[in-house]
């Protein structure tokens, strides 16, 4: 079987210089720095061979409007596929195509599978690996379907979040697609597809409408699996970081009521300080009207004392005048009556004068030492403003620049909680949900399983000395890669997932699971190709040495073992008409540039390749 290598993949666009990248059979490797595309390229080339969804819509990506993937097969014409970033039909030329313009008129292969077609995209694949018009069972009533590419794309294309999922790496996750997905696996290790089963018609109305509930539940269970694909959700890591977060919750409750008792207080300091304030700021203006009052009664009582002194000065002198006939009664002095008063007695005047005078006195002096203690304490309550400015002062700084920040940092810390633990209890209430229809199906199909009797209760088997055998070779190369425990590997058909050492894959931290998940895709390669068994074979593979720069803990840390280069050493003995891609952060050993293929993206301006995509862009 001849089987597919991939040898350009390149995105054009108008007055855009090409991003594209070169191929060779064997071993690839793509390294360096994050955001530098290598990502980008894994899902390339699951967008170029099928995949539905538009490619990921990154700020490089601006301006390029379709891309391009040239695909050799021994024994074939080269196949050029052209396709737009937001997805649809392909333009495939039978010719060797890189940046240059096609010399031959394309044919449009349709980008979505069909049995009945053989325009399509997944046909022309499939006929190429030597799969086409194969049979894959659905469900345990034996329906089935006709295989498609993409059927074999996950199995061949596997990005970083994949790589590194808890579940088996010969299934998606998902309950529906689950026969069909285990079915694939068989026919790669057996060649031989689910063509002779024979489907059993549903032919009573109670079966069928069962199979109608069936169907909305599998719907609905698809609809779920969807959404918690997208989101990444692993029930185990949810309901860790849900313990984690109702922890980290009470943390930051306690934190935040002492904050807050801290800025209570420092709240009821800044108001009693602004209390006195005002209290003193109010009694000063309250001084300041007296005083302005008592100094104009002062006023007043030096002006009666000037008129009261003029009275007594010239009733004085008027009592030494030459004695005239009196001006107000004109009788002459003889005459006068001095033993009854009148309103001419000057005597009498200049003694009320002097009595009046001598009152005025007595209470200017009242009002001077009034006016006196009232200044007294103004100076008092002026001199102690500065105390209680300075305190509020200080406890304003405090508030703005310390504790206020503090409480807003520690609530806005609080409320991402909140909100982050709602979301991890939508995902699992969506996970239970998923689960809770997964189990009423299941209850439907067993009862539609007894009523049309034993004969539909078929299941997809594969020969226990087959998956022995497998086992044994996913073993051998664990062991060549110098894994820790490769021994005794071990395939549990119940969770169709691997044993190592008697410890279950999937327990294992996400390093370890993605090297691990990266030996079963090489090994399923491998296998099938030293049998003659149909392949692409072809294997793309997003960061499998996780462990080396993303440890999940210490036992997950593979850094200071020579696992990296047996790995690389196992991938450069394959043979040649196996191809491998590497996805990595870290740089290969020395050796590999030698005898494979290395693109190093630097994401310096200055040195070597920047990343995938060109600086700037433009012609």
């Amino acid at each position: 079987m001849s089987g597919l290598i991939l040898r350009y993949l390149g995105y054009f666009g108008p007055d855009k210089c090409p991003a594209d990248l070169l191929f060779e059979p064997g071993l690839n490797v793509i390294c360096g720095a994050s955001e530098t595309g290598k990502s980008f390229i894994a899902e390339s080339i699951d967008f170029m061979l099928g995949q539905e969804n538009p490619v990921r819509d990154i700020e490089e990506r601006a301006g390029y409007d379709r891309v391009r993937l040239l695909i050799e097969s021994e024994g074939w014409e080269p196949l050029t596929l052209d396709r737009s970033i937001e997805g649809g039909h392909f333009r495939a030329y039978k010719e060797t195509l890189f940046n240059d313009e096609p010399r031959t008129k394309a044919i449009t292969l349709r980008a979505k599978h069909s049995a009945a077609r053989q325009d399509t995209l997944s046909y022309a694949l499939l006929e190429r690996v030597g799969l086409a018009s194969r049979v894959l069972r659905k469900n345990a009533k034996g329906d089935t379907r006709s295989l498609s590419f993409r059927d074999l794309a996950r199995l061949c294309i596997v990005n970083e979040e994949e790589i590194q999922r808890r579940i088996s790496p010969l299934l998606s996750g998902q309950y529906v697609t689950a026969p069909v997905e285990y079915a694939v696996f068989k026919l790669l290790l057996t060649g031989t597809d689910d063509s002779a089963l024979v489907s059993v018609s549903e032919t009573t109305k109670e079966v069928k409408q069962d199979g109608g509930k069936i169907e909305l539940l599998d719907e609905m269970i698809e609809e779920l699996q969807a959404e918690l694909d997208e989101e990444g959700a692993d029930e185990e890591e949810l309901r860790g970081q849900l313990d984690r977060l109702e922890a980290s919750l009470e943390e930051q409750s306690k934190a935040l009521a002492n904050i807050q008792t801290a800025l209570n207080a420092l709240l009821e300091r800044r108001g009693n300080a602004a209390k006195a304030l005002r209290h003193r700021r109010a009694r000063l203006v309250e001084i300041d009207e007296l005083v302005s009052r008592f100094n104009l009664l002062d006023t007043h009582y030096e002006t009666d004392l000037r008129r009261l002194e003029a009275i007594h000065e010239s009733g004085s002198y008027f009592i030494h005048l030459e004695q005239k006939p009196c001006p107000l009664c004109g009788a002459l002095p003889d005459s006068q009556h001095l033993d009854s008063d009148c309103l001419g007695n000057t005597e009498a005047v200049i003694q009320a004068a002097e009595a009046e005078i001598e009152k005025i006195k007595r209470l200017r002096t009242e009002l001077g030492d009034t006016l006196d203690s009232l200044r007294c304490e103004y100076s008092e309550i002026e001199g102690s403003l500065t105390q209680f400015q300075e305190e509020y002062d200080s406890c304003e700084n405090e508030l703005s620049d310390i504790v206020a920040p503090a409480v807003s940092t520690e609530r806005a810390s609080y409320n991402q909680l909140v909100i982050k633990r709602s979301e991890v209890r939508i995902m699992l209430e969506k996970i239970e949900r998923m689960q809770r229809l997964v189990v009423q199906r299941r209850g439907l199909e067993r009862a539609g399983t007894e009523k049309m009797g034993e004969e539909i209760r078929t299941q997809t088997g594969v020969s226990k000395n087959i998956l022995d055998e497998f086992s044994r070779t996913i073993e051998r190369i664990l062991q060549e890669w110098h894994f820790p425990y490769a021994n005794r590997v071990f395939f549990d058909e119940s969770k169709r997932d691997f044993q190592i050492a008697g410890r279950e894959r999937g327990s294992m931290g996400k390093g370890l699971r993605s090297i691990t998940h990266a030996a079963v895709n090489i090994g399923l390669m491998e296998f099938c190709r030293k049998r003659g068994l149909p392949h692409p074979g072809f294997v793309v593979l997003d960061s499998p040495l996780l462990a080396y720069w993303k440890p999940e803990g210490e036992e997950d840390d593979l850094r200071g073992t020579d696992l990296d280069e047996m790995f690389y050493r196992y991938l450069l003995g394959l043979q040649d008409n196996n191809q491998v891609i590497i996805l990595e952060n870290k740089h290969p050993p020395g050796f590999v540039a030698k005898e494979g293929h290395v693109t190093i993206f630097t994401k310096n301006h200055h040195q070597g390749r920047y990343g995938f995509f060109p600086m700037g862009g433009d012609n």
